[in-house]
């Protein structure tokens, strides 16, 4: 069982093979940027060089968490995985007649609150996941470390831990997978079912 485990946690499983990797953006979104142009637009001649230095450094800031990011995604093919299909992600899911019952009833949100609660929504679940992962592989190399030093013993493995914390990371998967379209899900599962 241990060997499962440590096969199933500790070694590469591919989880992105058919993928095409997301390189990494040189700059923010043209949002982003048009909006800074418009506010040093509306500042004060004095206030302008200030702006633009905070500005400068936000950039530099975001370049280097998306570096920082992207060497994280080459460590674990996990956040690989998760944030691959988040940075595919298309918001337009609520049905034709959805859209017309919001609009009449004038309860759309706008797009940013949509994206971000739902993207809020996603990291803070895919931290869970790579968390409880995360611990569950060092209770495992524990566990393999004290049963190996400990290999003349009878004692059986005290798994417990190791079950808590994979029920943990079970949890928090299923959770985010709930987020996914039912009709992509039937999709991917054809798409799967078809290359199998």
């Amino acid at each position: 069982m241990l060997r499962d485990l440590e096969n199933l946690l500790l070694t590469t499983q591919n989880f992105n093979i058919g993928t095409t990797p997301i390189e990494v953006p040189q700059q923010p979104a043209k949002s982003y940027l048009d909006a800074y142009a418009d506010y040093r637009k509306s500042v004060s001649i004095l206030e302008k060089p200030g702006a633009m230095l905070v500005q400068n450094g936000e950039i530099n800031a975001w370049k280097r968490l998306k570096k920082q990011e992207k060497l994280r995604e080459d460590a674990d093919e996990i956040r690989a995985a998760l944030n691959y299909y988040t940075s595919n992600i298309n918001f337009n899911s609520a049905s034709k007649d959805e859209r017309s019952k919001m609009i009449r009833e004038d309860r759309i949100p706008d797009v940013r609150t949509v994206i971000n609660s739902d993207m809020g929504l996603r990291y803070l679940l895919r931290n869970d996941i790579l968390t409880a992962c995360d611990d569950a592989r060092a209770e495992l190399k524990y566990q393999l470390l004290t049963k190996q030093a400990d290999a003349d013993s009878a004692e059986t493995v005290d798994g417990q831990e190791l079950l808590d914390l994979l029920l943990v990371a079970q949890s928090a998967c299923s959770k985010w997978f709930d987020l996914i379209d039912e009709k992509n899900v039937k999709e991917a599962l054809f798409i799967v079912s078809r290359e199998g």
